[in-house]
């Protein structure tokens, strides 16, 4: 009788640690198992950013960098990666560019008329003597426009290296490269035009507007 109380004693502490050993390697498995699910989420993520970005090489990246500074150099943080958003976006839409270089560097001919006043030496009659008649002629000319206008403009110098708003533009470019600012994207995926706030486009009223960042209008 004693021995047997001895053996089911002794059953009971080893069941019970075994019991212990199961509960712990379950936790165990739980914890690797939210781990690894928490990886291919990233994974998941990271492959969808990847995905809804297009290729960049380096060149393109010093492309975004400079339309970032010289659009938005002054903007804070999110009006300038609004600003690459929008980029990215176009560079996506057959209308604008096939790269984000051609993207940037896009420019269009516009065929725009004016009338000039001139001034010229007219003989009046067939005896008359030459006198001066002031006549309006209209002129056309082909007129260069840039998608971004810091491209016509003239006055894109090479940024200081040590200047902190072309740094961030740099980082910037570089985190759209890898697919970063998930919440971005998703705030700004339909943005496809901004105009500084201090001007009204034509072009504007044609737009559904998205959102205002700094001293930007951002349209789809």
């Amino acid at each position: 009788m004693k021995l047997k109380n001895f053996l089911i004693s002794l059953a009971v502490v080893v069941s019970s640690n075994v019991f212990a050993v199961d509960v712990a390697d379950v936790k165990a498995e739980v914890s690797f198992r939210d781990q690894i699910v928490n990886q291919a989420n990233t994974f998941v993520e990271r492959t969808v950013n990847l995905i809804a970005t297009p290729f960049m090489s380096d060149k393109d990246v010093e492309c975004l960098a400079r339309n970032i500074f010289y659009e938005s150099g002054g903007e804070p943080t999110e009006g300038k990666i609004a600003v690459a958003i929008v980029t990215i976006n176009r560079a996506q839409d057959p209308r604008f560019g096939k790269s984000v270089c051609e993207v940037v560097k896009a420019r269009t001919v516009v065929v725009k008329s004016r009338e000039v006043k001139r001034t010229e030496m007219v003989r009046v009659g067939y005896f008359g003597r030459p006198e001066k008649i002031t006549q309006t002629h209209t002129v056309t000319e082909q007129v260069p426009v840039c998608q971004f206008s810091w491209v016509c403009a003239g006055y894109a110098r090479q940024p200081k290296p040590n200047d902190e708003r072309w740094v961030e533009s740099q980082e910037i470019a570089q985190a759209i490269a890898r697919g970063d600012y998930e919440e971005y994207r998703a705030k700004y995926g339909t943005a496809l035009f901004f105009h500084s706030t201090g001007v009204l486009p034509i072009w504007a009223k044609t737009k559904k507007m998205v959102t205002k960042t700094g001293h930007h209008l951002f349209y789809e």
